[in-house]
């Protein structure tokens, strides 16, 4: 028996028996994206059993049901008594005029059967900095929380308006620029030929994992480049093939102990070692 507790990441459950991912798509359809490798890739590793609940609009318990008979074991939690007191509204979006807010009802082309993801992101793109997008939905969007919040999105907040439809708003950057937390201690260093090839060298091929994002449509760079990171062992580096020097990344990997060497080629080509300081 494994023990869990509604904090533990989908991806645990996965590596300790891949027929979770059956059990838990079982439970509601939007938790159906767990079959897909590259869906599962982008949730899995963000998403807790609570969120993914959330998620799917269904509970705990449900969880619980289906996860038990594949020898898992539910830890008591702590309650505090008011997990389920709503949140107050931020104060960016309190004080937000409603022309600041640009409201997505997706539930359309989900009834539809599509996938509003790519939608998302292009209205997303669309929003001024400084602005809103509501989306809204009959669940609680995590893993698209978790998607927004690293690429252009400030700040997140998710009203509960009743249990089949949920508001989502998402407040975007105001700018993008390099994170100086990077820059500042030289954890990014933008190499010419000569140099990234030296670093290079210092990894041998067995020590190596080599990828290529360049043709990936976005955010499947990204979350393809952070996922192989989380199975990165110790002492080994991640060789990137990219089409551009991935800025919301660097974000990402502001506050981690990576060491990243870029070098940029040119238009449509760039070439990126990380590997853990």
């Amino acid at each position: 028996m494994q023990n869990i507790t509604a904090k533990t990441k989908i991806s645990e459950l996965i590596k300790a028996n891949s027929k979770s991912v059956d059990a838990i798509a079982s439970l509601a359809k939007p938790l159906e994206k767990l079959k897909n490798p590259i869906l599962r890739k982008i949730m899995a590793s963000r998403v807790t059993i609570a969120e993914a609940a959330k998620m799917g609009g269904t509970t705990v318990e449900e969880f619980k049901r289906v996860l038990q008979p594949l020898g898992f074991l539910f830890e008591d939690e702590v309650s505090t008594g008011n997990e389920n007191a709503p949140e107050p509204k931020p104060n960016w979006l309190t004080k937000a005029d409603q022309d600041a807010i640009d409201f997505y009802d997706v539930r359309p082309i989900i009834d539809n059967g599509a996938d509003p993801l790519k939608e998302i992101l292009g209205r997303f793109k669309t929003v001024e900095p400084g602005k809103i997008l509501c989306i809204i939905n009959n669940f609680v969007p995590t893993p698209l929380i978790h998607l927004l919040k690293q690429e252009k999105a400030e700040a997140t907040f998710v009203e509960t308006i009743n249990e089949k439809e949920f508001h989502t708003y998402f407040l975007k950057k105001q700018k993008e620029t390099l994170p100086s937390s990077v820059t500042a201690d030289e954890k990014l260093l933008m190499d010419d030929e000569e140099n990234f090839a030296k670093i290079c060298s210092h990894f041998p091929a067995e020590l190596t994992k080599e990828i290529d994002v360049s043709n990936l449509e976005m955010p499947a760079p990204m979350h393809t480049i952070l996922a192989e990171l989380d199975d990165l062992p110790d002492g080994h580096a991640l060789y990137i093939h990219h089409k551009r020097v991935p800025v919301f990344l660097l974000e990402e990997l502001a506050d981690k102990n990576y060491e990243i060497h870029i070098n940029n080629k040119g238009e449509g080509e760039v070439k990126m070692l990380l590997f853990k300081r």
